[in-house]
């Protein structure tokens, strides 16, 4: 089968989408598929022309995959010329930005391709947290309390900590409305901290989300269509699983499936594929929990298009089924293809 896989893309993610694109490369090729790969963000190939996968920094390398344009409605354009008539299916390793807040979803519709993870508007509603946590509350599911602010470059205002302050016990959580990988994340610890904390989120997103923070063991649960895989506890060594936790070797340890009781288990699966249904969600997903003091659970969001690096998250619990990533890979294809026919 012929694929076109997407992976780089425009974000902060962008290199963590490459290492997940390189891996997802690997294995479609030995699944004997003949494979396309392409950085929508330049309209360059990912290959170089002895068919090995560019990743990192630059991709200088890189030769233009022709007539691929730059620019998102060339990319629908681009998508329906003969070149890639014959392409079956689209394999998004995209994280984050235009790859995952359903713009590079809404222009595989248009073109008519299947392609794997959420639809528009599932990845849409996913990628707003606040909506997220809107729908969350509406069905009754735990998530710590939170509060938007739409603030300018120059930064926060007395009032906006004034506002925080009043509502909020410190230590609190500051991070984009809508980004992933924890970019922009921060634990802010007493009021003087918030306007450096805004900062940097605000390099990420103009929205900046305030959450309560709560103390506990950091849960996630990977979804697959109707299949849900083990729940996953993480530790990170700094108590915070911000960017550097989730990207520097050594600095978590991952327990699959986590330490907790069946029961327990059993609640936090339900609830995670509650969460998966209520966002309308399709293929694979992943979503993260908070477990605290008393086993009381809070929902803090869903990926969906979470890492695929064989030592990434949802491959970690699809493994501990029996799920090789190559057999989930190719889960994956078939998903996409049954939700088009759909």
């Amino acid at each position: 089968m012929k694929v076109l896989l997407l992976a780089g893309g425009d974000s902060g993610e962008r290199e963590v989408s490459l290492d997940s694109g390189a891996a997802i490369y690997e294995s479609l090729k030995r699944l004997g598929h003949t494979v396309y790969a392409i950085d929508p963000a330049s309209g360059k190939s990912l290959l170089t022309s002895d068919g090995k996968f560019l990743t990192g920094p630059s991709t200088a390398g890189a030769t233009a995959a022709a007539p691929v344009q730059r620019g998102a409605m060339a990319l629908a354009k681009t998508l329906v010329t003969p070149a890639f008539d014959d392409v079956k299916v689209v394999f998004l390793a995209l994280h984050g930005g235009t790859g995952e807040n359903g713009s590079i979803q809404n222009l595989l519709e248009l073109a008519g391709m299947p392609f794997t993870g959420s639809d528009m508007t599932g990845s849409t509603v996913a990628m707003h947290k606040e909506m997220s946590k809107r729908l969350f509350k509406s069905e009754g599911i735990n998530t710590p309390k939170w509060k938007t602010f739409r603030v300018k470059d120059n930064g926060i205002s007395r009032d906006i900590v004034n506002e925080i302050s009043s509502f909020f016990e410190f230590p609190v959580i500051v991070k984009p409305n809508d980004s992933g990988s924890t970019l922009g994340l921060t634990r802010v610890e007493k009021r003087e901290e918030l306007a450096e904390a805004f900062q940097k989120t605000l390099k990420e997103s103009k929205i900046v989300l305030v959450e309560e923070y709560i103390s506990g063991r950091e849960l996630t649960v990977p979804i697959l269509d109707n299949r849900v895989f083990p729940v996953i506890e993480i530790k990170p060594e700094s108590g915070l699983y911000d960017y550097e936790a989730k990207y520097t070797k050594g600095r978590s340890q991952y327990i699959v499936p986590a330490e907790i009781s069946n029961k327990l288990s059993d609640k936090i699966k339900s609830t995670a594929k509650q969460v998966y249904d209520i966002l309308g969600a399709a293929g694979l997903a992943r979503i993260d929990f908070i477990l605290a003091k008393g086993n009381k659970y809070h929902c803090l969001e869903l990926n969906t298009l979470p890492g695929m690096t064989e030592l990434s998250l949802a491959p970690m619990a699809a493994q501990a089924e029996g799920v090789s990533f190559d057999q989930l890979i190719e889960l994956l294809i078939k998903s996409a293809l049954e939700h088009h026919r759909k």
